[in-house]
């Protein structure tokens, strides 16, 4: 009898879903676990920061209250998705993995029973009931011990006082609305009657925008992300590149051009004073002063000035054979150093 091969990974429809559970029982756990392995899934006991699923029991857990304000890329799902998915599976082997999470998305209000107090507008307090009532909430018009919570307009009136002694949670209206759209229940604390209308459901939940796209680095549109960040980086690796060889060349070249020297009032009055050298003399000059970089150096470019305790004297360089090395064909002038440096 021949064994039908096994699906390949490709067809598993769980493939790529990182699945978590929380307030189910272990028995029931296990089993969804062992359900999910089998159509691709993986399953983590901590909520990770891969999971991708969330199976919820019960609302009121660490998990479920963590996702509800920080992770809105993790789905909320009821247990009985795993069974329909399976059933699904068996029967057309290509199940509609978003539709079935839409059927079987955990509601907003799941399992809350919500009573309401100090409206008086009784077509506001209509809509309200719609509002609990289509969000998987149990509206209530009298307040018993049951409720799990009130929503209160104002923090007085009997309900509010009773509410107070049974340990009901106390809410303002805006807990309602920020629960449904963010599709989640959230942290009532943030929601009392005690804090000002702009200060409630401050940091509730982080608000952003989930990214559909595969992990890894991010893409960038049109031709910005063509030759955009790329021709710049290529353009300053190129523009390094050049300055490099070219402060290179500069030290390794033969000879230093020199600039010509510019005549002022202080180059002449210099010259006048001081009798000229000719190439290759040994005649000492006194210096009637401190001597510039550039009156040394333009003013005699074959000679050495020698720092010393007493004037300075304009030694003479003797002509040498060139000499290779970064260094060859230099000549170097001192200046500005004390005797030990």
């Amino acid at each position: 009898m021949a064994v039908d091969a096994a699906p390949s990974r490709g067809n598993w429809p769980m493939d790529g879903v990182v699945l978590c559970c929380t307030s189910i029982p272990p028995e029931k756990r296990t089993e969804l676990a062992s359900i999910t392995a089998q159509m691709g899934a993986i399953h983590k006991l901590d909520l990770t920061s891969d999971v991708t699923h969330l199976i919820v029991g019960d609302t009121d857990t660490p998990k479920y209250k963590f996702v509800a304000k920080e992770r809105p890329d993790v789905k909320c799902l009821l247990p009985a998705w795993v069974d329909a998915l399976r059933a699904s599976w068996v029967e057309a082997l290509e199940p509609d993995l978003p539709a079935l999470e839409a059927q079987y998305k955990l509601p907003a209000l799941h399992n809350l029973r919500i009573c309401v107090t100090g409206f008086e507008d009784m077509a506001y307090r209509k809509r309200l009931e719609d509002d609990v009532n289509s969000n998987g909430g149990d509206y209530r018009g009298n307040l018993t011990k049951d409720v799990t919570h009130l929503i209160a307009k104002e923090p007085s009136g009997a309900k509010y006082k009773y509410a107070i002694d049974w340990n009901i949670k106390i809410v303002s209206v805006e807990w309602l609305e920020q629960t449904l759209e963010r599709g989640m229940i959230l942290d009532e604390h943030l929601y009392s009657l005690s804090l000002p209308p702009a200060e409630r459901g401050r940091n509730a939940w982080i608000r952003r925008v989930v990214s559909t796209s595969s992990l890894g680095k991010r893409s960038f549109d049109g031709d910005f992300a063509a030759n955009g960040p790329r021709k710049l980086r290529r353009v300053a690796s190129a523009k390094l590149n050049s300055q490099s060889v070219g402060l290179w060349t500069d030290i390794v070249s033969a000879e230093i051009q020199a600039e010509e020297p510019k005549h002022d009032q202080w180059s002449e009055r210099l010259a006048h004073n001081r009798p000229a050298l000719q190439r290759g003399s040994s005649l000492p000059v006194k210096s009637s002063g401190p001597l510039t970089e550039r009156s040394s150096l333009h003013a005699h470019s074959s000679a050495t000035v020698v720092e010393s305790a007493g004037p300075s004297l304009l030694v003479p360089f003797p002509e040498s054979p060139q000499k290779s090395g970064i260094f060859g064909g230099k000549r170097i002038c001192l200046y500005g150093f004390n005797e030990k440096k």
